[in-house]
């Protein structure tokens, strides 16, 4: 055997073996390690673009939280003078019926004031009638003055009544 023909076959069939190659198994691969590389590519970009988008819904959420804080704050301090209204008013309302009260029970005090002067003088009267009846039947004879005496009894028990 010779070299160079061993060399020669051993040519043939690389060449063979590099041509079987390219026609049937490189694209193939190439084709699987392409879309390998595009998968990867998009799954890149779709995660640049999902973080990207991320910060922008992080972003709008601290809005919103500052944006309800201070709607909260502006709705506590509507709320504290609500109440300070609200207090002021029933101050002003308890103030005003105290005073109704204390008016109504004044004019109760002096209505009973009144009523019993009214009381104290009648029974003062209706005693002195009957202290004056019982010393005048005392003093004065039956038959002396019988008509001057029913004259001051009945007009004395006219003022009375």
């Amino acid at each position: 055997m010779n070299i160079n023909a061993t060399i020669l076959g051993q040519l043939i069939s690389f060449i063979l073996f590099v041509w079987f190659c390219m026609k049937f198994i490189w694209p193939p691969i190439m084709l699987a390690v392409e879309t390998r590389q595009k998968k990867i590519k998009e799954s890149l970009v779709s995660a640049e673009n999902a973080k990207k988008e991320f910060l922008l819904i992080q972003e709008k959420i601290k809005q919103e939280i500052k944006c309800s804080q201070k709607k909260a704050v502006l709705i506590l301090n509507e709320a504290n003078n609500k109440k300070l209204l609200i207090l002021e008013k029933a101050k002003a309302k308890a103030i005003e019926e105290s005073k109704k009260i204390f008016k109504n029970n004044q004019l109760e005090i002096n209505r009973k004031m009144i009523d019993a002067r009214k009381t104290l003088q009648k029974e003062i009267i209706d005693s002195a009638i009957l202290i004056a009846e019982k010393i005048i039947e005392k003093n004065i004879q039956k038959d002396e003055n019988k008509d001057l005496i029913d004259k001051l009894i009945f007009s004395l028990s006219e003022t009375k009544n």
